[in-house]
């Protein structure tokens, strides 16, 4: 004690706490010992840090933002308290403020260094590594800091918050929930939490803590924009459009919030996004944030813009996509036995998707190819879910893992083909994409158009969807399908239920005009027509899907504007889908919208018996009916213009005998042409996939190709991984654009 004293008072302060150290280590309850090791540390912090009113100066412009002037201060200074924990740990958070992050990451070192107790320091420095997008080292820091200070709530916070962006839901959740609980008042915890929530599926709860956030917090744009988000999708569309429209008042440059308000509007039926929309189309999702690509294509048919918004997107969520790696070709390569084909959705239950893909995945060849279903919904199990996991090599549910444990997960399986099944749409993960899951990468079905990013080799389409010329619209390569890109499932049964149009609340005389779009895709412009060939058929009808009761009223006060009674609109509830196939066989025919066609929704009209008019544009979701109607051998139903579209919609509403014969037509086609047929659509498929494979193996960079009509390759044939690669004149190669 005497010699530590002394050293004390030669102010040689690391010597003497080191002797006070090893007193109190031999010695816990020396309370002489304690109390000068404590004295000593507050002379040490006296000498080492600036006075206590120049420090409280330095936090107040810290949190009034001055960031340079607080730095520049810091550094002054460092020049004579080169050792102080405070200086360097303020100095690092000004730097990280201002994004100068190798900067911040020296200072919070020697912050962390001068002080290894300081939960601050370890806490500012995980920052800086997240910012840098170094989330291992962030984690580990965030933990270290938790472990300095459990309760601490920035670390609880941003490590929730770095877990869920990495999709490790279930080490978040416990995180957040005792931020909450620590800090039951504080607005963005409660609006991180309801976040969580929200991606983990609890939508009550999560609804419930982000309406608590913006009651706390009015001004948090974020919890209100998330909120109008799950109100409209809970249905409630006025709420959600008032609550966007507060957050453009706040922020009129918000692109984002005003694309998802116009789509509310445009899901009611309320025409005046129109407007709204032209006001702001030459910048929306371009100059500011951008807005979802789904929201997107249905404001105008304009593939050229779509694109662009599209790729605006991309770059704001996908991570730089990693260059595919180029095989060195090999004239002795040989085709793997079964090519490991992955398919990635979180529609793995009774979805359309499924009702077009599951008989795909019956007929696939599973001699020639190694199917795995890649699931990330949480649906529960249901008979569609029952039927793929029969159908394919593996079932793999990845709901539950994080984005890392995905990708290991499926690098480990060796994939040779990866189809992203979603793209931009509902409980997307198409970013895991940019990772680079397989050599080849294809955009299939859920997205009908680009995603605009170089992760994606290619997309599937066809001559139709993707006529020649239209290459410039799609950042990928296109396979282009002989018949239409969409299929479709042979055994879907309808209702053995023989519906009359009393049961469906029709008229039991008269012409029934119909068309079960959703209610977005309705604009004037189809309406203005279908309003005129009411007026110009007496006692016919059109029957609509009923989506909500604001849009029901809104369609009925245009009708009426039209000089149409409101009660020939007649809307069809919601029924399970073999009493939906069903209920089409009363109606006479399905008029198709213009700037988004019908996609299943025609393919379930036609597969019932009932013909589709439809009016092709120029962007991939407005040529999806005629590619359907092609592929079944009705192109009598493809309409050149609106003026034509009206002429043959009125033509066979006043030539019923002309009807008759294009429905037994249709019911002669559904059983034999190309649209029905899927296992000859899975053998296309499969040649899709030995075309863009064999390029692979050749080590060319992608192209785009035409699958050939006809199976190039069925059980009777020998199977190609015992033959050298195939040769030009085996499979049709289209030519690069």
């Amino acid at each position: 004690m005497t010699r530590a004293n002394r050293l004390a008072r030669d102010q040689k302060f690391s010597d003497a706490a080191a002797i006070y150290g090893d007193i109190l280590a031999k010695f816990p309850k020396n309370t002489k010992a304690r109390k000068a090791l404590n004295d000593l540390r507050k002379q040490i912090s006296q000498a080492e840090n600036p006075g206590i009113e120049v420090q409280k100066g330095l936090v107040r412009d810290y949190e009034s933002g001055q960031y340079g002037q607080v730095a520049a201060n810091c550094a002054s200074l460092l020049n004579s308290h080169r050792r102080s924990h405070f200086l360097w740990e303020i100095l690092g958070n000004c730097h990280l403020k201002n994004g100068h992050l190798d900067e911040a990451a020296t200072c919070l070192n020697k912050a962390c260094e001068l002080n290894p107790k300081a939960p601050s320091s370890f806490a500012a420095l995980a920052d800086v590594y997240r910012a840098q997008g170094d989330m291992n080292n962030a984690i580990a820091l965030y933990e270290k800091s938790l472990s300095l200070d459990p309760d601490l709530l920035p670390s609880l916070n941003n490590l929730a918050r770095v877990l869920s962006d990495l999709n490790r839901m279930p080490e978040a959740l416990p995180l957040l929930e005792k931020a909450v609980t620590l800090a039951p008042n504080n607005p963005t915890l409660l609006y991180n939490y309801g976040n969580a929530l929200r991606k983990s599926g609890d939508m009550t709860r999560a609804k419930a803590l982000l309406e608590k956030a913006t009651e706390l917090a009015p001004q948090l744009v974020e919890a209100q924009y998330n909120l109008a988000q799950m109100q409209s999708l809970d249905g409630d569309k006025e709420q959600a459009i008032e609550r966007f429209e507060a957050v453009l008042v706040k922020n009129p440059g918000d692109d984002r919030t005003r694309s998802d308000k116009l789509h509310a509007q445009a899901q009611l039926n309320d025409w005046r996004w129109i407007d709204e929309y032209q006001a702001h189309r030459r910048h929306l999702g371009l100059t500011g944030t951008a807005c979802a690509p789904f929201t997107a294509l249905t404001f105008e048919d304009n593939p050229d813009l779509l694109r662009l918004r599209t790729q605006a997107y991309a770059n704001e969520i996908m991570p730089a996509p990693k260059a595919a790696t180029r095989q060195t070709p090999c004239p002795d390569e040989l085709r793997p036995d079964r090519l490991r084909i992955g398919y990635f959705s979180s529609d793995f239950h009774d979805h359309a998707t499924m009702r077009l893909m599951a008989g795909l995945f019956e007929a696939h060849d599973q001699t020639r190819f190694h199917i795995t279903a890649y699931s990330y919904d949480g649906a529960p199990a249901d008979a569609t879910r029952s039927r793929v996991m029969k159908s394919v090599s593996q079932f793999k549910d990845l709901s539950a893992a994080s984005d890392q444990a995905v990708l290991d997960l499926v690098k480990s399986d060796e994939l040779d083909i990866a189809v992203d099944l979603k793209g931009f749409t509902g409980d997307s993960r198409s970013r895991l994409f940019s990772d680079r899951l397989a050599p080849v990468q294809i955009s299939y079905l859920g997205f009908p158009g680009t995603l605009g990013s170089s992760a994606f080799d290619y997309l599937i389409g066809d001559h139709v969807t993707c006529p020649a010329g239209s290459e410039r619209y799609y950042e990928e390569h296109l396979i282009r399908m002989p018949h239409s890109y969409q299929v479709n499932d042979n055994t879907r049964k309808l209702s053995s239920q023989q519906f009359t149009r009393k049961d469906c609340g029709l008229p039991q005389d008269g012409f029934v005009f119909c068309s079960f779009n959703n209610s977005y895709k309705i604009t004037p412009r189809e309406f203005d027509i279908w309003m005129r060939l009411l007026a110009q058929v007496d006692g016919s009808v059109l029957w609509l899907l009923d989506t909500s009761e604001t849009s029901k009223a809104n369609l009925r006060r245009e009708a009426q504007a039209r000089g149409i009674d409101a009660e020939r609109l007649i809307f069809a509830p919601r029924a399970a889908q073999p009493e939906h196939l069903a209920r089409h066989q009363v109606a006479d025919l399905f008029l198709d919208t213009f700037v988004v066609n019908a996609h299943t929704t025609a393919s379930d009209a036609l597969w019932a018996g009932l013909p589709v008019l439809t009016l092709p544009g120029r962007q991939f979701a407005a040529r999806v009916g005629a590619s359907l109607l092609q592929a079944v051998g009705m192109p009598e139903l493809i309409a050149t213009s609106e003026a034509d579209y009206e002429a043959r919609a009125l033509n066979l509403a006043q030539d019923l005998d002309a009807l008759a014969k294009l429905r037994g037509k249709l019911h002669r086609n559904r059983q034999t042409a190309p649209l029905f047929d899927t296992k000859g659509f899975t053998r296309d498929l499969e040649q899709a996939f030995d075309m863009s494979f064999e390029h692979h193996l050749r080590g060319r960079a992608p192209v785009h190709l035409n699958v050939s009509e006809g199976p190039t390759c069925n059980s009777k044939l020998p199977n190609p991984a015992h033959l050298p690669l195939l040769r030009g004149g085996v499979i049709g190669m289209g030519q690069q654009a």
